[in-house]
Formats: C-alpha cells, sequence, structure tokens
C-alpha cells in the first residue's frame, strides 16, 4: 500500500503541477488579453460641453488600450478627439456618437468598433430591414404599415443618393470594404446615426424611396422609434428576411418564386445537418462557432461526425455564411476530422464570415489542402487581425467601445509575445488565402427566383464529381 501511495504521489505530483501552471497561464493570458477598462473618476460635469470633453478623455483611454492601430493611423486618431475636445459648442448626441465611430474606424480593424447597445443605452431605430446584394441595400423586413417597401432597392434617403449614403456609411467601421459595406446594413437602419451622419435631416424620421422589382418606384416617410429595452435589436443576425422566422409585428420579402433551396430555410436552427436533394452530399451549416438561442455546438459536431462515419458522404458543403464567430476552439476537431470524412468540401463564406468562423475557415482549408473548395463571397476580414479584449462605456453619453489586445495571424508566423494571442499557439493554422476560389456574388434577382448561387454551384460541382 506504502508503495502504491508513492507511485500515487510520484504520478499525481507532475500532474498538479500541471494543472497549476495551466490555471496561471490562464489566468494571466485572461488579463493580458481581457484586462478591465480603465476607472472613469470624473466629478459631475456642469453642462454638455463639460460632459462631451470628459467622454472623450476617457474614450483616448480606452483606445490607448486597443493594439490595432498603426503609429500613423493612432496619431491621426488622437488628433481628430483634439479637435473634437476643442470645439467650443456641444455636438448633438447623434453626431457626437458618428464622429467616434468614424473615429474608431481610423484603426482599420474589422473587431474595432463602437457598440449601438450598452449601459442602459438604446439607440432610435427606423421601422425597416435591409439586406446587402452586392453592393446595394433591400428592404427585406418592415413594420406592417410600411410593407409596400418590401423588396425594394434603396435608391435615397432625404433626397441622398445612395452611392453618398453608402459612402458615409462605409467610413464607419474599420476593416475591409465589403465587410464596411455590409456593416452598413446596420446602420442603415439607426435613425441616430443616419442623423449623425447627415443623411437624415431631422432627428425622428426620414424619407426613403425604393425601387421595386416591378419597376415601380416607393416614398415613404420613416417615422423613427426608440428600441425597446428586448427585442428589435439592430444587429439582428443573419438577414435573409422571411427566410428566417420574423419577429412579432414584422413582416418579411418573400421571393416571387415562393421557394427557396435548403441552404435559406430554417435559419432559425443555428446548426443544421441535411442530405441534399438529389445527391449524395451532405450539407452542415454554422451560424455560430458558439452555443446560441439554447442550441449547443458541442453535441451537434459531435453528432454529426458520428453520422457522416457511419454513412459516409460523397461531399459535404459547410455553410458558414452569417456566421460571426465565437469560440473556434469548439470547432478545431471536428474541422481537422472532416476531410478524413468526405472526398471534398465546398465551404461558402461571405462578409459576414468573421472572427472565429474565418478561423474555422483556416483550419478547414488547412487540413483538407486541396479537398477544399471555397465558394461565395471573400471573408469578412484579413488573415492577420486584432480580437479578443474588452469594452468600456463613456462616463456620460454611455456609449459603449471596444478595444482589441490579441493579434491572430493565419497566414504566417506570430512570435510577439506581447501581441500574439497566446491561445493561437496551442491552435496553430497556417493557410496561404482564404480567397474564393470562385466569387459569387448573390443578387437580389437570384433570391426572388428562388436561387441560392453559391450553394447551387456547391451541388453543380458535386455531381460533376
Amino acid at each position: 500500500m506504502r508503495r502504491s501511495l508513492k507511485i500515487g504521489l510520484w504520478i499525481a505530483g507532475p500532474l498538479v503541477g500541471l494543472a497549476a501552471a495551466l490555471g496561471g497561464l490562464y489566468f494571466v493570458g485572461t488579463s493580458k488579453f481581457n484586462p478591465n477598462p480603465p476607472e472613469a473618476n470624473y466629478p459631475k460635469p456642469q453642462n454638455l460641453l463639460e460632459a462631451q470633453r470628459q467622454d472623450l478623455d476617457y474614450f483616448l483611454k480606452l483606445q490607448a488600450m486597443d493594439k490595432s492601430y498603426s503609429p500613423t493611423a493612432r496619431g491621426e486618431m488622437v488628433r481628430e478627439v483634439g479637435k473634437m475636445a476643442a470645439a467650443t459648442t456641444p455636438f448633438a448626441p447623434q453626431e457626437f456618437l458618428v464622429q467616434l465611430m468614424r473615429i474608431t474606424a481610423l484603426a482599420d480593424n474589422g473587431h474595432t468598433h463602437m457598440r449601438l447597445l450598452g449601459a442602459g443605452r438604446h439607440p432610435n431605430l427606423v421601422p425597416v430591414k435591409v439586406t446587402r446584394f452586392g453592393d446595394e441595400f433591400y428592404v427585406m423586413r418592415a413594420k406592417p404599415q410600411y410593407k409596400d417597401l418590401l423588396g425594394g432597392r434603396l435608391t435615397s434617403i432625404d433626397g441622398m443618393p445612395f452611392a453618398e449614403i453608402a459612402k458615409r456609411l462605409d467610413a464607419l467601421r474599420g476593416g475591409l470594404p465589403h465587410f464596411r459595406r455590409d456593416n452598413g446594413t446596420l446602420f442603415v437602419t439607426v435613425q441616430d446615426i443616419l442623423y449623425g451622419a447627415g443623411i437624415a435631416k431631422t432627428p425622428m424620421q426620414s424619407t426613403w424611396t425604393v425601387a421595386l422589382a416591378s419597376g415601380a418606384t416607393v416614398t415613404r416617410r420613416l417615422d423613427a422609434y426608440p428600441m425597446p429595452t428586448e427585442g428589435d435589436e439592430p444587429d439582428y443576425g443573419y438577414r435573409w428576411s422571411a427566410v428566417k422566422p420574423v419577429a412579432a409585428g414584422w413582416v418579411g420579402a418573400t421571393p416571387a418564386s415562393g421557394t427557396l433551396p435548403i441552404g435559406r430555410q430554417n435559419l432559425d436552427r443555428v446548426f443544421e445537418n441535411l442530405p441534399i436533394p438529389g445527391s449524395c452530399g451532405r450539407y452542415i451549416r454554422l451560424q455560430d462557432i458558439i452555443d446560441t438561442d439554447g442550441q449547443r455546438i458541442a453535441p451537434f459536431l459531435e453528432n454529426t461526425e458520428a453520422e457522416l462515419k457511419a454513412h459516409p458522404p460523397c461531399a459535404v458543403i459547410v455553410d458558414l455564411r452569417g456566421n460571426g464567430g465565437g469560440d473556434y476552439t469548439n470547432a478545431w476537431h471536428f474541422a481537422h476530422v472532416l476531410p478524413t470524412l468526405t472526398s471534398h468540401i465546398y465551404v461558402l463564406t461571405d462578409p459576414d464570415t468573421f472572427s472565429a468562423a474565418i478561423t474555422t475557415t483556416a483550419f478547414l482549408k488547412e487540413a483538407g489542402g486541396s479537398k477544399v473548395t471555397i465558394l461565395g463571397e471573400p471573408i469578412g476580414d484579413r488573415l492577420a487581425f486584432f480580437a479578443e479584449g474588452n469594452s468600456g462605456c463613456l462616463p456620460n453619453s454611455k456609449l459603449c467601445d471596444t478595444y482589441e489586445t490579441g493579434k491572430h495571424v493565419y497566414n504566417g508566423p506570430c512570435a510577439d509575445i506581447d501581441t500574439c494571442y497566446w491561445l493561437n499557439w496551442f491552435y496553430p493554422v497556417r493557410v496561404d488565402t482564404l480567397q474564393p476560389d470562385e466569387v459569387i456574388v448573390e443578387r437580389f434577382a437570384d433570391w426572388n427566383a428562388g436561387h441560392d448561387t453559391p450553394y447551387e454551384r456547391a451541388v453543380e460541382m458535386i455531381a460533376k464529381r
């Protein structure tokens, strides 16, 4: 018994030491890459101008924690904040928001941004929601009294043509051009942003003109409303109208064909695993890389892996469109085992394929090599970007801002212990590019005719194989 006890202690000792070391590493890493925001110790402001100057001072403190700025961009950011602080009259709250969004976008990092929600703040919204097709915006959801706008292409707001609207909105989020444009579909539905950017002429209403597929033109005045405490969030996920269940009090556009392929059906299911009709392939959709709406990713991937092992498909379509990310460690194993379970993998991407979804795409590409074909639009970020971090809220306006601290590099080495995100050393990935093998831009006319062009191209390629 003594000998067994000694052996047990001899084995347990190093394990306890290893666990303690890993726990310490986790604590240090969390403190380093997810630091708390600085304290906001300011006296009560005497007026709005003083309140905004305090907020600008704290904004600079938050930006100082963000590591994504180049030296040139950081200098420009500081100068722009200084110009705002030197103003002798306060900004309208909406303009204050938009100016800070524009300044934050100078980092040119997709993750670095101003949050529209937080600290009890709820913006004013317009009663429609839009989707990007190509570079254009289409109204795909509306409050019932504005349903005549459904399916309409936005041509102007308060007389400002769409090209100028898009230009102003593109400047409010950092990152690649197509990612900026995609974020414009969110910004254009926030009346505070429309007014603050000089697009809308009044704070609580705007007049929209849209061109319908029939050729008719519709112009309507949209009365804004404060976002309720629950629901109606401007960031409402993958925006494909009636293809995803429409919340109460809203109506959605439906395609003239009346039907769509499985890639656009049942989008309330965050994770989907289905046979492809008339094909030997399988369709797998991941809209998040994290548990969402009570739907758990780990059991889904485990069950999917078991099913593919039991009944190997000739090919698999992995749909990562609209996937804003999550925790890439959830997808590492599945992405590396999937190439052993099928002959070919088709990955569908778009600008909403972001953060951990980019990492998952890279996992698949590295593990599968020539067995992986990427179809659709380019992913939402570069292969080197900053993420992780935290956020803080300005003490008076309650506007919230993110700061990013961990560098991810997927197309080369990242050896700087101060900036490179440590977890990537345990989940390494190297790819030359994640550009689509075929760039397929989805058009409203195709959607309206019942098509999902990237998905259908993948099915066609499976059939040819």
